[in-house]
């Protein structure tokens, strides 16, 4: 029984020595990497990582800066980096094969002078650019379960996508804005271009909207958008949940809204007619766009 009992106990000691069993409390990320890059030669960027939070911060100077906090520190875990002409893929680099107790998360230092193409993925990890206003030709988000935050971006296209995470935007601009979730939310202060949006079962709230685009809740959430000004034709769908659309005051369109197990409100009754479950008609004089909301089953509102 001695022996077993002294052979438990230098058991117990050599896993708290290898940091699996969290003996002596668990350590708190140390910076273990940095890497740095001119932003002038660079008009490509894509960060990847998989449950590691990406905070963005605004460089101090021109100079794209990388930074890996982890709570071992190896080279083996350090990032991959793969170049290529003006080019650049910064993914992340090993793990212990025993993962507990082991941090790691990451510091992205970016020039507001970068004006290129900017990728960030992740697979569980926070993408935070709460901080950071962007100024580029196209920008691509992408997180399976990770919440996205963004304070605001600028460019010819934008393309954010979450499965379960939420996506929380403070304004995007640019031509083509593309926004898909599967089941996460979505909270929008400001859009302005054209915008295709597609959900699961994600709820979504438009606070500002200028341009026109596609809404389609392809199963259940919520539909809450706001135009201030609608310069192209405007199609909302909802399955099986509400659409609430608030227009313009003084802007002229062709209503159509469409349900089968549902209602439709408005406040420019005198301007439409109902057919059935089908309610149309021209509101104001010589329309230059097309208003069409359609549920299966979900209530419509639409308010000017």
């Amino acid at each position: 029984m001695k022996l077993k009992n002294e052979f438990m106990y230098v058991m117990v000691m050599a896993l708290c020595l290898l940091g699996l069993s969290g003996c002596g409390g668990e350590k708190s990320p140390q910076m273990a990497n940095e890497l740095q890059f001119s932003v002038g030669d660079i008009s490509d960027l894509t960060i990847s990582y998989d449950e590691e939070k990406v905070t963005f911060f605004e460089s101090e100077s021109d100079e794209l800066i990388i930074r890996e906090y982890m709570t071992a520190n190896k080279k083996s875990y350090y990032a991959k980096v793969d170049q290529r002409d003006s080019s650049i893929k910064i993914s992340e680099g090993g793990k212990p094969f025993f993962m507990s107790g082991f941090t790691r998360y990451i510091e992205v230092y970016l020039p507001t002078s970068y004006e290129g193409c900017l990728t960030v993925t992740t697979t569980n990890g926070d993408i935070d650019l709460a901080e950071m206003e962007l100024g580029l030709s196209t920008l691509r988000i992408d997180s399976t379960s990770g919440k996205v935050d963004l304070k605001g971006a600028e460019a010819k296209v934008i393309h954010l996508s979450s499965t379960k995470g939420t996506l929380k935007i403070g304004s995007l601009k640019a031509d083509q804005i593309k926004l898909e979730t599967t089941s996460g939310n979505m909270v929008c202060e400001k859009l302005e271009g054209y915008v295709t949006y597609t959900s699961t079962s994600g709820n979504a709230r438009i606070e500002s909207a200028v341009g026109g685009g596609s809404y389609k809740a392809n199963n259940s959430g919520k539909l809450d958008v706001t135009y201030l000004e609608v310069t192209d034709d405007l199609y909302l769908f909802n399955k099986n949940d509400d659409v609430h659309l608030t227009l313009p005051e003084d802007l002229a369109f062709e209503f159509q809204a469409t349900t089968k197990n549902g209602s439709v409100s408005t406040n420019f009754q005198e301007s439409i007619t109902v057919d059935g479950r089908t309610t149309k008609g021209t509101v104001g004089s010589q329309p230059a766009v097309t208003v069409e909301v359609e549920t299966k089953n979900g209530n419509i509102e639409v308010i000017q």
